[in-house]
């Protein structure tokens, strides 16, 4: 069975968003090509003479059905049908659905009277294959049993063995403790697991994990490239995780029906098909790419002056190839507050609590105001400025300054490697970000005694009586009211 879905999948991903011109004749076979195993196909369940068969690229026939279902109903003209010659006593017969294929001279092919296009595509439970048309002129021909059929529905491993589980896969990007932790609880021995390099994932398993080869040797080369040519290196992340992904794909066994994928992988596997007729779930560290994408449009209305709200947008394809895989999602995981409030199906992990130093005690008074950077506007870095203005504190920077050598002028500022900040003189750390993805630094200074001024897009949970305090983005004179509030409190 999971090989018949196998086969399913590559068929759906090569005739997907295929444009038929009105006239013109469809074959099947020269559209998905021949059923071998240099292509992908693997052995399914092939139906021969009343008989179930083990073939390479056996189960085509259940797409050939259901192309001929559809091409019947619409009233296009059948140029080449064959049925099977028996059926197993256990299998119903659907003449609408009666296609048989065999490579390469028992086809299926039909034409239509105007442009169509096809989609097609596996969820965990259906096969779904339909048509597009700019017409007016369709009229289906419901066939008189037809509301006594029941869809496609691809069987299950566990359904079929009940001893065992279905097989998993977890495909991960960048190690995170958080993520690590999650995998650890859940794999079993023989489940798959792909990293991008051997090293230093700490997963039962991980040193005969699947991975590309040399890929930290090829990942710090193409960054250091990019900014030698003063390049954005969002563009060098995006093809790097794309060389990834198709890795991952590459290597990925028909007989896992679930996985467990990093959102940085999500939108390159969607767009392969090789999440289609599986479950899977989303390890997620940010919000969608579409939501924060909006977010920054507004941050440039609200700072029109700043040049690093405008930096690289991804590629629309990505966005809706993201969108449409997270609605397909069964479950999102994530250690993200505000990523864990845009989701119904979410699993909410803890922050990893090892990240930082116990709290820090010293003689010295807890005297600093930190901003942890860098300078940037979807820092808060405007608001964090004026809020200063206004309370009239001290600040100590953390960071670079990409907004420019000036942005701090007028004000009593100090600078401060991260390595080197005084934790047992930080009384306050403000962060108003438009977002945060890994907030480890915030949950360092937290862990070390800070307060916390920061939005719920820094992902860590408003707790006012623990010190931690939310306030919009981009609203100075909140960040203000709370910063005075955070320096009248005793320790």
């Amino acid at each position: 069975m999971l090989g018949k879905i196998e086969n399913l999948r590559i068929a759906c991903q090569r005739f997907d968003e295929r444009v038929l011109p009105a006239g013109e004749i469809f074959s099947l076979w020269r559209q998905i090509g021949p059923p071998w195993r240099s292509l992908g196909f693997v052995v399914g369940r092939e139906v021969r003479e009343g008989c179930i068969v083990p073939t390479v690229g056996g189960g085509l026939c259940q797409f050939s059905g259901a192309l001929m279902e559809l091409a019947s109903r619409l009233g296009f003209k059948i140029i080449e049908r064959h049925r099977h010659t028996a059926l197993p006593p256990d299998v119903r017969y659907i003449e609408q659905r009666d296609a048989t294929l065999f490579w390469n001279y028992v086809d299926f092919r039909f034409s239509a009277p105007y442009d169509v296009l096809f989609e097609a595509y596996l969820t965990e439970k259906m096969l779904t294959v339909r048509v597009r048309a700019n017409t007016t002129t369709i009229q289906q021909r419901r066939q008189p049993d037809m509301q006594d059929v029941e869809p496609y529905r691809p069987q299950k491993l566990s359904d079929v063995e009940s001893s065992k589980s279905p097989k998993a896969a977890y495909l991960l990007g960048d190690p995170q403790p958080e993520f690590t932790s999650y995998v650890k609880s859940l794999q079993k021995g023989d489940d798959m697991i792909f990293v991008p390099f051997k090293a230093p994932f700490e997963i039962a398993g991980s040193e005969k994990a699947k991975a590309p080869t040399l890929y930290r040797v090829r990942k710090s080369i193409a960054l250091r490239w990019a900014v030698a040519r003063k390049k954005t290196v969002a563009k060098a992340h995006f093809a790097l995780v794309e060389t990834v992904a198709n890795f991952y794909a590459k290597h990925l066994h028909f007989s896992v029906e679930h996985v467990c994928v990093a959102q940085t992988l999500l939108p390159y596997l969607w767009k392969s098909g090789k999440l289609h007729g599986r479950s899977f779930d989303v390890m997620m560290y940010r919000a969608p790419i579409s939501v924060i994408e909006d977010e920054l449009e507004s941050a440039v209305e609200r700072y029109p002056q700043s040049r690093t709200l405008q930096e690289f947008r991804a590629p629309e394809w990505f966005a809706d190839a993201e969108r449409e895989a997270l609605a397909a999602a069964r479950t999102v995981i994530t250690p993200h507050a505000h990523i864990a409030s845009l989701f119904e199906n979410v699993v909410e992990l803890p922050w990893d609590e090892e990240l930082g130093p116990e709290k820090a005690y010293g003689n010295e008074e807890r005297d600093l105001v930190v901003f942890l950077g860098p300078t940037l506007a979807r820092k808060g870095c405007y608001a964090v400025r004026d809020a200063i203005k206004a309370v009239g504190a001290p600040l100590t920077i953390v960071g670079s300054e990409p907004e420019g050598p000036d942005f701090w002028k007028g004000l009593t500022v100090s600078r401060c490697d991260i390595e080197a900040l005084p934790w047992q003189r930080v009384r306050t750390v403000i962060q108003p970000a438009l977002f945060e993805y890994w907030p480890r630094h915030l949950l360092k200074a937290h862990r070390a005694g800070a307060r916390l001024l920061i939005t719920s897009g820094c992902g860590i949970r408003k707790d006012e009586r623990n010190g931690i305090w939310h306030v919009p983005f981009g609203d100075a004179n909140a960040l203000a009211e709370a910063l005075r509030k955070s320096l009248e409190e005793r320790e």
